[in-house]
């Protein structure tokens, strides 16, 4: 059985995460096509002082977990997040919503390898003893990586199409995970460069061993590991030698070209072989989306490559959104300003919040009558907060569209409402932008904006 390729287009959906036990166990194989045999596999090893054991029982009708399953788990795993880490383990949404999640096309055999990825995914149980670890202890668990699954179809006995509305339900030791932190970034963009299912999956196994357990913020900078041991870990079903490196190379050429790795090196013959990564040093992964908005302030990309690099995404982001609320209703300064902001934005904020807090015990508290009413647009941000994201989407949309009208066309607002249907942009500050842009005029240059920040997306 072989699953099929992702589409070439190149993307980048924000916030893909993955949850580091399932990122270090290796539990689908890296594999694009496994035979009409393979329903199981068991494996046991060590990691320092800890025994542990694994294994894999599948299905003869759905066999176990290979190639697309990875991508199709990681965007379960992107929209769990993105909806919230909601207390009923429930993702929901279209088939396209998962689609484009995982990162693949939204054509019709697509539809087939999701409706058969996610009978594989719920029906395959893994025994896991003395290997799960919850941040202090490891324990001994048995799951499927999906617990429930509901979705409609347009016949009796149909399959998933593209009008399909599907939920899926987490298993609570997964989703009770990544509630408490224990996940670790994947890189939206470089699973967007890599075309084959089999170096995407090398990627997310060779990225989770890079993170220690004890440690996850912390990453290594070169792994070495014996083939056969490494071969067990991918998944890979014939464990010869030759066997796993035929599988490996390709994998490991296309991460050369994605500057993931920097070097693979084999060591040693046959059996006794080991495998050595050195990775390429990379301060940050950038965030397209945040450099596309440095940007279009006027910042060259080399200067915003290296806010973000020496700074890190987050704190440019938080940085950035504040000068932007700071010259809101103001003349735009140029480029130079928001970079000196960036870096420096206590030499723009106001005294510290104590001094002023000195300044307003001296003055007598107004009588209860006199003082100032709730906020008149708190309801509404609260309404807005409230609604889901299919519905925030649809709104931001007519919205935007009131704001910009004819500047963008029919099918730009469509592309944007997919967009914001899988939160992939912040549908808030889009509405406070177009707001802004509206007060001050600058309704041409935000749409600019927007179009490249569409533009990242197939």
């Amino acid at each position: 059985m072989t699953l099929l390729h992702r589409a070439s287009e190149k993307r980048s959906l924000p916030r893909h995460i993955d949850e580091l036990n399932l990122a270090r166990l290796g539990l689908i194989s890296m594999q694009s096509r496994v035979g009409a045999g393979s329903t199981s596999w068991e494996d046991e090893y060590g990691e320092g002082d800890e025994r542990m054991s694994v294994k894999c029982i599948g299905t003869p009708q759905y066999l176990v977990p290979f190639g697309l399953d990875n991508d199709i788990i990681i965007g379960i795993l992107c929209l769990f997040a993105a909806q919230g880490f909601p207390a009923t383990n429930a993702v929901t949404g279209t088939a396209n919503h998962f689609l484009r999640a995982s990162g693949l096309d939204t054509s019709g055999r697509y539809h087939r390898n999701l409706h058969e990825s996610l009978m594989r995914l719920s029906h395959t149980n893994f025994h896991i003893e003395r290997g799960w670890h919850d941040g202090k202890r490891y324990r001994t668990v048995i799951f499927r990586h999906l617990h429930e699954i509901m979705f409609d179809t347009g016949q009796s006995g149909g399959t998933i199409d593209q009008d399909s509305m599907i939920t899926v339900v987490l298993p609570p030791i997964i989703a009770e995970s990544l509630r408490r932190g224990f996940l670790k970034p994947l890189s939206s963009g470089r699973l967007g460069e890599l075309t084959q299912p089999t170096a995407r999956a090398l990627y997310r196994l060779l990225d989770g061993h890079r993170h220690t357990l004890h440690a996850p913020s912390e990453r290594l900078q070169e792994f070495k590991v014996g083939l056969l041991e490494w071969g067990r870990k991918a998944r890979i079903l014939n464990l010869s030698p030759d066997k796993i490196r035929r599988v490996l190379d390709p994998a490991h050429d296309e991460l050369l070209r994605a500057h993931y790795l920097a070097s693979v090196t084999y060591h040693g013959r046959g059996q006794n072989q080991s495998v050595h990564y050195v990775f390429e040093r990379e301060v940050v992964a950038l965030d397209p989306l945040l450099l596309s908005r440095l940007t279009g302030r006027g910042i060259v990309p080399k200067v915003a490559k290296g806010l973000m690099e020496s700074l890190g995404v987050d704190t440019v982001r938080e940085r950035l959104d504040e000068v932007e609320q700071l010259i809101a209703g103001k003349k735009v300064p140029g480029p130079g300003f928001f970079v000196s902001f960036i870096r420096s934005p206590d030499d723009y904020r106001p005294p510290p919040a104590r001094q002023q807090v000195a300044v307003r015990t001296q003055v007598a508290a107004p009588p209860r009558l006199l003082q100032a009413e709730a906020d008149p647009d708190q309801a509404a941000r609260e309404r807005f907060a409230s609604l889901s994201a299919i519905e925030r989407a649809q709104e931001t949309v007519r919205s935007l569209r009131v704001v910009y009208g004819n500047r963008l066309d029919a099918g730009e607002y469509r592309k944007l409402g997919d967009v914001l249907e899988v939160e992939a942009l912040d549908a808030t500050l889009l509405r406070a932008e177009a707001a802004r842009a509206l007060t001050m005029g600058t309704c041409d240059n935000q749409v600019a904006l927007l179009r490249v920040q569409l533009a990242t997306f197939s």
